[in-house]
C-alpha cells in the first residue's frame, strides 16, 4: 500500500507552522516596519517544523508495512503512484489546501484529510473523494484494516453509513512509534535556533496531550487534544531523547505540550529521570507561570531547560477577565520570570493585542509592562476568535476577513469596538521597535543572528 502525505504551504515572507495554535497553525507576521520585517525574516529562517501528527501518521503507516512519502509539494508522479493521499489541514494555509484538494480530486485520487481544522469546517474539504478523519489520525491509522476494500469504504456513500464516527484518540501515548525525524531531516530543515542559539536539529517531542485550563474559551488546543491530560511514561520520553541523540547526533528538544508542567509530580519525575540518565540535553517548553516554584525551576535547569515560553497576554486584569484568562498577579509574574533568568533560563513572554476589552491605552500599558519584565524575548500577537472555539459564537457576525489564511494570530480579523487592523499593525511595529532596540537586548539579538551562520 502506497500513501503520500501532502503538507502544503502558502508563500509568505514569515514563518508558517501548522503544529502551533492547537493544530490550526500560526504565521508570525510581526508587522510592516523595517524592524518588524527583519524579525519576520529571521524567524522564518530560525524556526521550521511540520505538524507532529503528520509524522506520527507517517511512522504508524511505515511500521505497518506501507510505503509512505511525506512532501511539501505536489509532484505529479508521486500523486499518480500513490494509492491514497493524506492531506494535512490548517487555518493558516486553508485556501492553498482547498485549491490543491480540487486539483488532486481531478486526478482521480482518494484523499484522507487529517488535522483538526478539517473537522471544524468540514464543508470546505468534503467531496465524494475525501474522508475527514475525526480526532487524532495516528489512532485512526493504527486501528483500521489497511486493505483497499476497507479503505475504499470510507469514500463510498452507502458504506459510510455503517462507519463509526467516533472521535479517535490515542489512549496510550507510549504505544505510538517515534516520528521518523531521520527521514524528515533528509528532506527538510527541523530547527529552532532560539533554543541554545545554535543550528543543531531541534527535535519536537511531547510528554503530554490535553489541557483543562479555562482559556479553552478561545484556545484551540482542547479541540485537537481534548481537555483530559494524557501522559507518556517518563522512561518512554527519555528513551526517545536517547534515540535521537544516538541517531541524529542532536541533544536539542522542543516540547510541544500545551502546558509542559501541568502536573507537578509528573514534571518532577521527568526532570529527575533526565538527570539520573546522565544525558546532557537542551530543551524548550511552554508553561503557565502559576506552575513554577523554586524547587521545580531548579530541577528544570538541572535537567537542561534553556528557554521557556510563558503566556501573559495583557497587563490589564479587566482585559484578562473578559476572555476568561487566569493568570498570576503582575508582582508574582516579575518574581517568577526573574527567578528563571537568574537560573540562566531564557524567557520569552507572549502578549496578545486586540482583546475584546483592549483599547489604545491598555495595549500601550501592556507594551510598557513588557519592557519592565526581566525576560529577554517577547512575542506580540493578536486576539483571534477561532472557528470551533466557544468564544467564536460571539464574533462570527463581526468577522470582516474572508480568507482563513489571514487568521494567523497576527491580524485583527473582526470589527473591534475600539481598534482596527491598521492601528494594531502600528502598535505591533511600535512594540517590537521599543523592545528589541534597547541596548540591553543587543547581545541576545547578535547571538540570535549568529546562530543562523554558525
Amino acid at each position: 500500500m502506497k500513501f503520500l502525505i501532502l503538507d502544503l504551504y502558502t508563500n509568505n515572507n514569515w514563518r508558517l507552522v501548522k503544529d502551533t495554535a492547537g493544530g490550526y497553525g500560526t504565521g508570525n507576521d510581526f508587522g510592516d516596519s523595517i524592524i518588524s520585517k527583519s524579525i519576520n525574516k529571521f524567524v522564518s529562517r530560525a524556526i521550521s517544523m511540520p505538524p507532529m501528527y503528520s509524522m506520527y501518521v507517517f511512522s504508524v503507516l511505515k511500521e505497518r508495512g506501507c510505503d509512505v512519502i511525506y512532501s511539501r509539494n505536489i509532484v505529479k508522479e508521486e500523486v499518480e503512484n500513490a494509492d491514497y493521499i493524506i492531506l494535512t489541514s490548517s487555518i493558516i494555509c486553508h485556501e492553498t489546501e482547498v485549491e490543491a484538494l480540487k486539483k488532486i480530486t481531478l486526478m482521480g485520487k482518494k484523499i484522507f484529510l487529517i488535522g483538526i481544522f478539517a473537522n471544524v469546517v468540514k464543508e470546505n474539504y468534503q467531496n465524494n473523494q475525501t474522508y475527514i478523519i475525526p480526532g487524532e489520525p495516528e489512532a485512526f491509522f493504527s486501528k483500521i484494516n489497511l486493505n483497499k476494500k476497507t479503505l475504499n469504504n470510507y469514500f463510498d456513500e452507502q458504506s459510510k453509513k455503517n462507519i463509526s464516527t467516533e472521535n479517535y484518540l490515542v489512549e496510550n501515548l507510549d504505544n505510538l512509534p517515534l516520528p521518523d525525524w531521520k527521514y524528515y531531516t533528509n528532506k527538510y530543515p527541523l530547527r529552532n535556533n532560539f533554543l541554545d542559539f545554535n543550528s543543531k536539529i531541534a527535535i519536537p517531542i511531547t510528554a503530554t496531550r490535553g489541557c483543562p485550563y479555562s482559556c479553552f474559551n478561545y484556545c484551540t488546543y482542547p479541540l485537537q487534544q481534548g481537555r483530559k491530560v494524557r501522559f507518556r511514561s517518563v522512561k518512554n520520553v527519555v528513551n526517545e531523547m536517547k534515540h535521537w541523540i544516538n541517531t541524529l547526533k542532536t541533544n536539542k528538544f522542543i516540547f510541544r505540550d500545551p502546558v509542559f508542567s501541568i502536573n507537578r509530580k509528573y514534571t518532577v519525575d521527568l526532570c529527575k529521570e533526565i538527570i539520573n540518565s546522565k544525558i546532557k540535553i537542551s530543551y524548550l517548553i511552554e508553561t503557565h507561570l502559576k506552575n513554577l516554584d523554586d524547587e521545580l525551576i531548579s530541577l528544570l535547569k538541572e535537567s537542561g531547560l534553556k528557554l521557556v515560553y510563558v503566556g501573559i497576554e495583557s497587563s490589564n486584569s479587566s482585559v484578562l477577565k473578559d476572555i476568561n484568562r487566569f493568570t498570576v498577579n503582575n508582582d508574582d509574574q516579575y518574581k517568577l520570570i526573574k527567578k528563571l533568568v537568574d537560573n540562566n533560563i531564557y524567557v520569552k513572554s507572549m502578549f496578545m493585542f486586540g482583546n475584546p476589552e483592549d483599547n489604545d491605552e491598555t495595549i500601550k500599558n501592556t507594551i510598557d509592562y513588557s519592557l519592565k519584565l526581566p525576560h529577554q524575548l517577547v512575542q506580540y500577537s493578536v486576539f483571534t476568535p477561532y472557528p470551533g472555539t466557544p468564544i467564536y459564537s460571539l464574533y462570527k457576525d463581526k468577522i470582516n476577513e474572508k480568507k482563513f489564511e489571514k487568521f494567523n494570530q497576527y491580524n485583527l480579523i473582526f470589527d473591534h469596538k475600539n481598534l482596527d487592523n491598521n492601528k494594531i499593525m502600528n502598535l505591533k511595529n511600535f512594540a517590537y521597535k521599543k523592545f528589541y532596540l534597547r541596548a540591553k537586548n543587543v547581545p541576545i539579538i547578535m547571538k540570535s543572528f549568529l546562530s543562523l551562520v554558525i
